[in-house]
């Protein structure tokens, strides 16, 4: 059987280069995902080479015509290509949610009440059930012992070491009041504790 070469330049020619290239680029997330950041050096060499093959297959630098800057430049471009693909891979992430500590506690506002109208200068009263405050440290995380985050239409305004917090100057109108218990690091617990409660300044 004769075998039929497909022309260099000829359509099908550049059908089978893309598919090659496409082939290269589809292996890189693949390769970036295949392991647990951050790399270590097996894994950033692994997707440097793919990286670099695809970027090869994509600008093949030995057609490349003109001054040998231009040359040298269509050869290089695949390796800062590499570069970037195994830096954005490798880049660490930040620690998993479902690492962070669970709280049985519970968490009550009791002042201002719902639908309350108050002054612009408020005294918010929380009630924290199976739970502590204390201040911030760095020992181990634990379910029972944190601080509370207050905020004001979404805004944090206070982060208090104590379940009641002053707040002046509110403005009139109706607002939104948000207290969460989170922990010692200033995070929330992975089943986050809230209480909210809509007020009015007049």
């Amino acid at each position: 059987m004769t075998r039929q070469r497909v022309p260099r330049g000829g359509r099908g020619h550049r059908l089978a280069r893309a598919a090659g290239a496409g082939t290269a680029l589809a292996a890189i997330p693949g390769t970036a995902s295949a392991h647990s950041l951050p790399c270590t050096g097996t894994d950033a060499a692994t997707t440097a080479v793919v990286a670099a093959t695809a970027g090869v297959l994509l600008l093949r630098p030995w057609r490349r015509r003109g001054t040998t800057r231009s040359r040298f430049m269509a050869f290089v471009m695949p390796l800062v290509f590499a570069g970037l693909v195994t830096g954005a891979a490798c880049a660490p992430k930040s620690k998993p949610a479902s690492n962070r500590p669970t709280t049985d506690a519970k968490l009550q506002i009791v002042s201002p009440t719902a639908n309350q109208v108050t002054g612009p200068n408020i005294t918010v009263q929380l009630n924290l059930i199976g739970g502590k405050v204390v201040p911030q440290t760095s020992g181990p995380l634990r379910g029972d012992e944190g601080h509370i985050h207050v905020s004001i239409d979404g805004k944090i305004v206070t982060m208090a070491y104590s379940t009641t917090q002053d707040i002046n100057g509110l403005a009139p109108g109706e607002h939104s009041l948000q207290a969460e218990f989170v922990a010692t690091d200033h995070a929330p617990f992975k089943n986050r504790l809230v209480a909210a409660v809509l007020f009015k300044v007049q």
